[in-house]
């Protein structure tokens, strides 16, 4: 007789996703197997495996709701076999006395891998069961912020546009208000972007975040949401205490996001001549501020731009600041920069005579031909808006 070779979790997992929930007896029978074993190492990793994902434990209870799988699960459950796996996996039994009984066992013996099964269980529709959900994460969240701080967040921030995930979002922030720094500072280390925002939401009001550190973050910091939002910070702050250089520092940075916010932080502070000098900046909300920075110094930043495109040599800014501010005549100075010898000045000026409403049709057909595909897709988007 032939023997089927026994799926490891992470085998199951996929073959359950693949199949949109209709293999999940599969992953279902793979863990109550770890969990059998005793195996505690086994058990941690199939733990590790289900839960690296905020969304898929979610994704699973969808799943294993209704399942017969979760039969055998559930059974275990109440007969009193079943192990750490089995009950969190059973805290998706479709029976509402089978999932507050999880819940409770859960509590009982609290992990944070389980965490996250029992933060799913605070969004339940049966109130019983929400309600000892709730009740014991706030415990647990209150008394061991170290522990259960971080799988909360992981799990809670996804779990907010449930319906019901509100109070957990509430309690989520209230222990992190309350939450020594250090606990904190391991949270931005999250790979989730959402945590790492949440932190620096939570410092910011909390106001324990040194000008300095939150520099360093606009500065450094891998995600564009937590630079943004720590650029917004320090240009609060220098403004309302006069730090000019620490403005101007991040106004330096190849960060579009946090320059921005440096820049408005300089208008803020009547620096206008400077934030005028950008006229051709790469972004186009910086450009405009500096129109509006040129207009108070009785710059005509039209002329300037009409100038700047017709050197040898314009800055895509330049081109696209025409685009922005001119009129349709304009476009008659950039018809030379279509043979321009660089790929992207062409597309430039093929995108800014779309925007200025001044194709030649001709002249950009044949770049239909043109040897960069950035150019062909800038020309047939032109030609586009012309039929």
């Amino acid at each position: 007789m032939i023997f089927e070779r026994r799926k490891s979790v992470a085998e199951a997992l996929q073959e359950t996703l693949e199949s949109r929930g209709h293999d999940v007896g599969v992953l279902v029978d793979a863990l109550v197997r770890v969990d059998k074993s005793g195996d505690a190492s086994e058990i941690t990793a199939a733990f590790a495996t289900i839960t690296e994902t905020p969304a898929l434990v979610v994704t699973l209870d969808v799943y294993c709701r209704y399942q017969r799988a979760l039969v055998d699960a559930g059974h275990r459950l109440m007969t009193g076999e079943a192990g750490p796996l089995t009950t969190a996996i059973a805290a998706s039994h479709g029976n509402g006395r089978v999932r507050e009984l999880a819940v409770t066992r859960m509590l009982a013996n609290p992990r944070p891998e389980m965490l996250p099964f029992l933060l799913v269980r605070m969004t339940d529709w049966a109130s019983p069961v929400r309600d000892v959900a709730r009740l014991g994460v706030v415990r647990l969240l209150h008394d061991d912020p170290s522990t259960y701080l971080r799988p909360a967040a992981e799990t809670m921030l996804h779990l907010r546009r449930r319906r019901r995930g509100g109070f957990g979002v509430q309690q989520l922030y209230a222990a992190a208000y309350d939450a020594p720094v250090a606990v904190l500072e391991q949270l931005m280390c999250s790979a989730n972007s959402a945590v790492p925002r949440f932190v620096l939401e939570v410092r910011t009001r909390r106001g324990d975040l040194k000008i300095d550190e939150l520099v360093r973050l606009a500065l450094t910091n891998s995600d564009k949401g937590v630079r943004a939002r720590a650029g917004e910070a320090v240009a609060r702050e220098a403004v309302w205490t006069g730090r000019v250089d620490v403005l101007r520092k991040l106004a330096a940075c190849r960060y579009g996001e946090v320059r921005i916010s440096a820049l408005t932080g300089l208008a803020r502070l009547g620096h206008w001549e400077e934030i005028a000098g950008l006229l051709d900046d790469s972004s186009t909300l910086i450009r405009a501020l500096a129109r509006d920075a040129a207009r108070r110094k009785g710059v005509d930043a039209v002329d300037w731009y009409r100038s700047a495109v017709s050197g040898a040599n314009p800055s895509l800014g330049a081109i696209a600041g025409l685009a922005e501010s001119g009129r349709e005549e304009d476009g008659q100075l950039l018809y030379p920069l279509l043979r321009h010898p660089a790929a992207r000045v062409r597309a430039q000026a093929v995108g800014a005579l779309r925007i200025l409403d001044a194709v030649p049709v001709d002249s950009v057909r044949s770049m239909v031909e043109d040897p960069s595909r950035r150019v062909v897709r800038a020309a047939l988007k032109a030609l586009g808006t012309r039929a």
